[in-house]
């Protein structure tokens, strides 16, 4: 599932355990968020690609660098699944960027869980985003921001996130057909976990804490679009946590500029079109 370019291979234990490390998995999701965030990570820290995803379960896609300005290596390329490194922050970052074969989802999952554990990671970060026209009546003012922590983080992480950081926990859904008001209040936590276009975030989730891995989802309510704003604000929650770049302790969350934005963003919307078309 995970192979080593043949110039690295010399150079890189195949085998290595990232023991102590974080896991980044950027979900294809509404938006892009998650990618469009791992995206601003990737280029901030200068990670180095020492890998990739191969897999059946993933169409298969070649393409220039989106980072070649950074990392200096243009006309380099890059698949639909690549691996990324960052030792000073002891951070693992997997970034798909091809969507899904039909069907296919539920063995890539089961085969990412057995690449997990045989590389002990510490956790697991999940990056994703939901529809914004799926929220709850409670969920339309405030932050768009929620997070969810597996039972074995709950006493820790969890409160950490709710305390420290004033952070919101996605709230669950109740299962069809829904109980009355009388039943089920705003806070009841009952219910399903509820992550429409959210990609794999949820199932993988599930599968990382059915199988006792430490795992936490990040994400945003949000729609289609030009989601730029929207993944520097989701990365910028991660720093708060992680402190993966230096900000100012008075620093508002609202303040995005302290990533680096790859040179591939400016061809989001495609080029720009030729003038003389109009003339």
């Amino acid at each position: 599932m995970f192979y080593i370019p043949c110039d690295k291979a010399n150079t890189r234990d195949y085998f290595k355990e990232w023991n102590g490390y974080s896991l980044l998995v950027a979900a294809v999701s509404v938006g892009n968020v998650g990618q469009l965030a791992a995206d601003l990570i990737v280029s901030t820290l200068e990670m180095t690609s020492v890998g990739y995803i191969y897999d059946e379960s993933i169409l298969p896609v070649v393409g220039n660098n989106p980072y070649s300005a950074v990392s200096h290596s243009s006309c380099s390329l890059v698949t639909g699944c690549e691996v990324y490194e960052c030792p000073e922050k002891q951070l693992v970052l997997i970034l798909q960027r091809a969507p899904f074969v039909r069907g296919k989802r539920a063995g890539f999952r089961k085969r990412l869980v057995q690449w997990i554990k045989a590389h002990t990671f510490n956790q697991v970060i999940i990056l994703t985003s939901s529809f914004s026209h799926e929220r709850l009546d409670s969920q339309l003012m405030g932050s768009q921001f929620r997070f969810l922590t597996s039972l074995s983080l709950e006493s820790t992480v969890g409160d950490l996130f709710r305390n420290k950081f004033k952070w919101k926990q996605l709230e669950k859904r109740p299962c069809f057909p829904a109980p009355s008001g009388l039943e089920s209040g705003s806070n009841d936590q009952t219910g399903t976990i509820y992550i429409p276009g959210g990609g794999i975030a949820k199932t993988l989730f599930t599968d990382c804490c059915n199988s006792d891995l430490n795992v936490i989802v990040l994400l945003l309510f949000c729609a289609e679009g030009d989601n730029a704003w929207h993944a520097q604000y989701l990365a910028t929650r991660l720093n708060q946590w992680l402190s993966l770049i230096p900000v100012s302790p008075n620093a508002d969350l609202q303040a995005t500029g302290n990533w680096t934005i790859p040179p591939s963003w400016r061809l989001t919307f495609g080029s720009a079109f030729d003038p003389t078309l109009y003339h």
